[in-house]
């Protein structure tokens, strides 16, 4: 009884402060307790009882708690208020008012089961589906026993695939689909073919172009929507082109990768003489240079001198979390630790919905592609 009282003190009602009104930024996990700090640097709230924080969307923050003995996923206002409980264990943020719920059925063998809530917490779809993906460009791909394809934003499905297809998220008006043979294509939103199924990596497309692989080489270049190659499959990496940029690698002769900046031409605007680099966004891109983290700008220049432990991207806030020594926290584009946070064992971008790292260690298995 007493852990249930405590629980529900911890959901419920919650420590509140000032300034809820900005946007949630960051939580990070001190012993069993959660604290939630807006985009300027304010304390919104802590509470208790969550296992797992997602990521900020339509002015709700995700998390699963438990619920009488349960696992459950909930979103919660500003102030720490629980506005939706839903009946699955796990969720995804909001997208065009809907998110994707998901129950396990095999984690081992990564099987769920998915369905869909709107932003007042209706049921949009039941838990149903084998595979969902959350909507984008006002269609979402689905999968389930007889039924495949996209529904829209009234629950039709308005794009029905073949049995033997996969499909990905739209973007740019165009979205991957892969067959049984892994070859990938791409259709338009009436479901027309639009590049055939040549192609051996699924992308999206952004500022025009996607990413391909050519078949004999895995040699990474760009695509535009009419499938003519506009940057040659000449590279080893590449990032999704923002903003009329990307991160492009080389191995070395000792196979080891050195990274430059490229434009949407494919011209470099650096050497290859980055150590590692992050996707280019929000005017600035990532890289590390002697063990070290910075940022460039669209010239390749260096937006300041100093440099970090760890760094990722800016957000569109104009904040970006950076690491230097035993200080963690979010840092402005002059370079300066403008939000710098308390040590604690777990750190979570509520803007990119993702943990934060605190150590130097690079994984080149696991690179974002946006």
């Amino acid at each position: 009884m007493k852990l249930k009282f405590t629980l529900l003190i911890a959901l419920y009602t919650l420590f509140t402060f000032d300034a809820i009104a900005q946007t949630p930024l960051v939580a990070y996990k001190q012993g069993e307790e959660w604290t939630f700090i807006n985009s300027e640097g304010k304390q919104m709230f802590r509470a208790g009882g969550i296992t797992e924080v997602g990521g900020y969307s339509d002015g709700l923050i995700g998390a699963q708690v438990i619920l009488d003995r349960k696992l459950t996923w909930v979103y919660f206002d500003k102030k720490g208020k629980i506005k939706i409980k839903t009946n699955a264990e796990q969720g995804v943020p909001f997208n065009e008012g809907k998110a994707v719920i998901f129950n396990p059925v095999n984690p081992e063998e990564e099987m769920y089961e998915f369905g869909f809530i709107d932003s007042t917490g209706k049921i949009f779809k039941n838990i149903q589906y084998r595979d969902a993906l959350s909507f984008s460009e006002g269609l979402a791909y689905v999968m389930k026993e007889g039924e495949r394809g996209y529904i829209d934003h009234t629950g039709k499905m308005v794009i029905p695939l073949d049995d033997n297809i996969v499909g990905y998220a739209f973007s740019d008006g165009l979205a991957a689909v892969s067959n049984d043979k892994y070859k990938v294509g791409f259709i338009d939103k009436q479901g027309n073919q639009k590049i055939d199924f040549i192609l051996d990596i699924p992308s999206n497309f952004s500022n025009g172009v996607a990413r391909v692989a050519d078949t004999a080489t895995g040699k990474i270049g760009f695509i535009n929507k009419y499938g003519v190659v506009t940057i040659q499959k000449i590279y080893d990496e590449a990032y999704n082109i923002n903003d009329n940029r990307t991160m492009a690698g080389f191995y070395d002769g000792n196979y080891v990768m050195k990274w430059a900046m490229l434009d949407e031409k494919g011209l470099k605007l650096t050497d290859f003489r980055f150590d590692h680099a992050k996707s280019f966004k929000n005017g600035a891109a990532v890289v590390m240079f002697d063990s070290r983290w910075g940022y460039i700008d669209s010239t390749g220049q260096f937006l300041f001198s100093k440099n970090f432990d760890y760094a990722e991207g800016f957000g569109e806030n104009g904040l970006a979390w950076a690491v230097d020594g035993e200080q963690v926290g979010f840092i402005d584009k002059t370079g300066a630790m403008v939000i710098p946070l308390p040590k604690a064992d777990h750190y979570y971008d509520l803007r990119f919905n993702h943990e934060l790292k605190t150590s130097t260690k690079v994984d080149d298995k696991n690179i974002p592609r946006d």
